[in-house]
């Protein structure tokens, strides 16, 4: 085991999130219950490398007749991110939000980690209702639909983290 997977679970251990390992591999598999719905988490070590990869997913995927859509407010939302990105596969209309770390060699940061942990939970949980509305739009109105302006939509977005909470829930 990588000293940087020792962090990874670690941080999880230390928060008291629950995980699962993916035996014979540097990866954690954990759920996060958030505002908007259940995130699920992937991080993944590359100890060799000192790389840390942090992938949430949404929780529904995006038909098929809706990529073209949703790829736009996707390209949207990360032209305003610092950290991280979002994605589209776009055989399985799964929306993930990814974000990796190098980490020097043996010098990997539980408060970095948590960091990454919490970003991808609450990027996942922002974009979720904004999808929604997306996947609920009728195909043949796709076209009429004002990505900009859905995502000028306050109310769809989570309240405020409040400055005392430790963070996302664990999940099962």
């Amino acid at each position: 085991m990588s000293a940087l997977h020792a962090a990874v679970l670690n941080t999880f251990k230390t928060r008291g999130w629950t995980y699962r390992k993916v035996e014979g591999q540097e990866v954690v598999e954990s759920g996060f219950e958030a505002h908007h719905a259940k995130v699920m988490l992937h991080v993944q070590c590359f100890g060799e490398s000192g790389i840390m990869s942090v992938v949430a997913g949404a929780s529904f995927a995006v038909p098929h007749t809706h990529h073209a859509a949703a790829s736009e407010l996707l390209m949207r939302v990360n032209k305003t991110l610092n950290v991280g990105n979002f994605e589209l596969d776009w055989d399985h209309g799964q929306v993930f939000f990814r974000v990796t770390n190098v980490f020097p060699r043996h010098r990997a940061d539980e408060q970095i980690i948590a960091a990454l942990v919490h970003a991808a939970v609450a990027e996942v949980d922002r974009i979720t209702p904004f999808l929604g509305e997306l996947c609920r739009t009728p195909a043949g109105e796709l076209l009429l639909l004002n990505i900009p302006e859905l995502l000028r939509r306050e109310e769809l977005l989570p309240p405020a983290p409040d400055p005392g909470a430790g963070g996302p829930e664990p999940g099962t």
